[in-house]
């Protein structure tokens, strides 16, 4: 009676429901772990009041922005400014189409149901994946030129030129990925790191450092949310929007972060698998496939508590002058690794040692131009930065009619 559910197209459907259901359950979660994270490391409390622990925060979000007021700028192009949040989020959901997110339920992957935990293994689903993030940016490009606002036209443009810059860093960084395993199934990525038994982290050190922060960027997080950048273009694209259509752009932005996350994993560090632990149970790769894609949610939240937004000029001088010729090094390397049938070892103990050579370069540039804190051995005194300066200013005079002056050293 029911074996209609084993009909691939069918169990396809359904498995795209659920992941649908699943990826919106946890970007909601998601907004609420950020604000107690960021609270946590900023000294604060978090959102506390709605129902135990704050659980109930995404839900009373929900509600707002669901009777919050739909207001339509006079000057903006009415259907496109309706159409652009949904190319996002539709964009964000369709590329977790090909990333696998467990083994077969049968425990061998050579024999796959319809019911496995990915919805389909084409053989270029990473091409597919580089598709879908360079269409994420047309919902951004056309929300801030439909909206009529010159803030929302610069922050669109300024997401254009972004992805420009970084999407080109990021394809050369998987094209490492691609000649040690010599596929774009992401399925068949995974089982090539199970064969050779390493992730390909390893193998790439330099093409995952390049792959984390141009994905970081793709999905426009800080340091690099200048799209958006509320100092300077008051919210960027995301002026004109409110409501449920913000709601959409806020629903894309954390489900491209689960994306890069969930690909990061998949590429360069086994995606599902745990160095044959998996075998024990075939969910416990679902579960190992999960805690590393936390694991990189949790980094982004770190950056954006840490790091400041960078200015514009140098993000694209970053992009172009020092990311993309180590992307493009990365490639000769790895090239010449795989034509040469050298160890796998070799591509990665060269990539250590560019990363080593360019954070020390980087750490002597800072010191010479004075860009850094030092600290002097001889005084054991902390030597400040030539962009630095210590200052002294006198305080009015206190109204009780005391004559003294404050004159602490204010830091500028």
């Amino acid at each position: 009676m029911l074996d209609f559910l084993n009909n691939e197209i069918v169990a396809s459907v359904i498995k795209s429901i659920i992941l649908i259901f699943i990826l919106l359950t946890i970007f909601a979660y998601m907004t609420l772990i950020e604000r107690v994270v960021l609270a946590r490391m900023q000294g604060r409390l978090g959102p506390n009041r709605a129902g135990p622990f704050g659980m109930f925060q995404p839900l009373a979000d929900a509600i707002k922005m669901a009777f919050k007021e739909q207001l339509v700028p006079a000057q903006a192009k009415k259907f496109i400014y309706m159409l652009a949040p949904v190319i996002s989020i539709v964009v964000a959901l369709s590329a977790f189409a090909v990333i696998p997110i467990g083994m077969p339920w049968s425990g061998d992957v050579s024999k796959r149901g319809p019911w496995d935990p990915f919805i389909g293994d084409v053989n270029i689903g990473l091409l597919w994946l580089l598709a879908m993030s360079s269409l994420a940016v047309y919902g951004i490009v056309l929300g801030g030129w439909s909206s009529g606002n010159r803030y929302s036209l610069l922050g669109a443009l300024r997401s254009a030129a972004q992805m420009v810059s970084y999407e080109t860093s990021m394809g050369l960084a998987l094209g490492g990925i691609l000649m040690f395993s010599g596929t774009l199934s992401m399925v068949g990525i995974v089982q090539m790191q199970r064969d050779m038994g390493i992730w390909f982290v390893v193998a790439q050190p330099l093409g995952f450092v390049i792959y984390a922060i141009a994905g970081v960027a793709e999905v426009n997080r800080a340091p690099f949310d200048l799209p958006e950048a509320e100092q300077e273009l008051t919210a960027g694209y995301l002026t004109e929007y409110a409501g449920l259509r913000w709601s959409l752009y806020q629903m894309s932005e954390y489900i491209n972060m689960i994306t890069v996350s969930a690909v990061a994993s998949t590429l360069f560090f086994g995606g599902w698998s745990f160095f044959g632990l998996e075998n024990i149970a075939p969910i416990l790769s679902v579960v190992f496939f999960v805690i590393k894609v936390a694991f990189f949610l949790f980094i982004f939240m770190w950056l954006r508590a840490t790091l400041p937004r960078i200015r514009y000029d140098r993000l694209m001088m970053f992009g172009w002058q020092f990311l993309l010729p180590l992307a493009a090094l990365n490639a000769v390397i790895t090239a010449t690794t795989v034509a040469l049938h050298l160890p796998w070892f070799v591509s990665g103990i060269a990539g250590l040692l560019v990363i080593v050579v360019v954070l020390f370069l980087v750490r002597r540039y800072e010191v010479i131009k004075g860009l850094r804190f030092e600290e002097d051995s001889k005084k054991g005194k902390l030597v400040l930065p030539a962009t630095v300066r210590l200052v002294k200013f006198e305080a009015s005079a206190p109204s009780n009619g005391s004559t003294e002056k404050d004159t602490t050293p204010v830091q500028v």
